[in-house]
């Protein structure tokens, strides 16, 4: 079912399907709610699946200049409680999984777990930041010439050859809105690190890791699944960035075997 509700003034956009335990599917950076459309039809079968447009993505209207971390979890909290749900297995892909450790370090009652899948808890680098403004600025002069660039370099150099999976996701890049775009980056530099959270998170938390990934160091994911008492993860060969295109078979496995705790 799609649906939409309000907030602070702006129209968000949202599925849901199944019944049981909920699961809240939150896309990354460019994407939208759609990037899960095979991973909710299939968990459906025994879970209730949520995703959700973040704002200034998919179907999605923007808030404001910033769209932070905080700003984000509030919303997909308001989510929850428009679909009457008190408690959801958060995963999170890149941008997602920043959101779903403010979600768990704001709201940590409504979580029975916390996937991040391709993310990080750590906060911006300095030269991270730079890129951050490089990248508003490239959007501010021309935008699809940025979408063009920057949507690949997600991708493992094989993926890259095939094209397919880069034209599906650089479509939904194409709905992102300039504001949203630039909103969404300002928010992700400023944002917090939260291994704080994964310290004493009292539920599971997983980390699903590319082990061709150029955004995320591999290594140091593996380390902070080592923060807390309940980390685990999978490594996953093949994949870069974009594990759940790349690897798509392997994280559904993930997710559902993970939700099933």
């Amino acid at each position: 079912m799609l649906g939409s509700f309000e907030f602070r003034g702006a129209k968000i956009a949202y599925s849901t399907k199944g019944k049981g335990r909920t699961i809240l599917l939150i896309h990354g950076f460019l994407g939208a709610k759609e990037i899960w459309n095979d991973f909710e039809s299939r968990l459906a079968r025994n879970f209730k699946v949520i995703s959700i447009d973040l704002p200034g993505h998919g179907k999605s209207h923007c808030i404001g200049y910033v769209h932070n971390m905080e700003l984000l979890a509030d919303c997909c909290k308001h989510l929850l409680t428009h679909l009457s749900v008190r408690k959801a297995i958060v995963v999170g892909h890149s941008l997602g999984g920043y959101v779903g450790l403010a979600f768990a370090e704001k709201f940590p009652d409504s979580v029975l777990g916390l996937m991040l899948v391709n993310s990080t808890a750590k906060g911006d680098s300095e030269e991270r930041k730079k890129s951050r403004n490089q990248l508003i600025k490239l959007v501010k002069k021309d935008r699809q010439k940025l979408l063009d660039v920057l949507v690949p370099s997600f991708f493992s150099l094989q993926t890259r050859k095939t094209k397919w999976q880069i034209n599906s996701y650089l479509k939904m890049a194409n709905n992102c809105t300039e504001q949203g775009i630039i909103a969404t980056a300002e928010g992700m530099k400023i944002r917090k690190e939260r291994e704080i959270v994964l310290k004493f998170a009292p539920y599971p938390y997983r980390y699903i890791i590319g082990a061709q990934d150029s955004i995320l160091n591999p290594n140091q994911l593996i380390k902070e699944t080592e923060i807390g008492q309940f980390g685990t993860y999978t490594l996953l060969d093949d994949a870069s960035h974009m594990s759940l295109l790349e690897s798509k078979e392997q994280v559904f496995k993930e997710i559902k075997l993970f939700s099933k705790r």
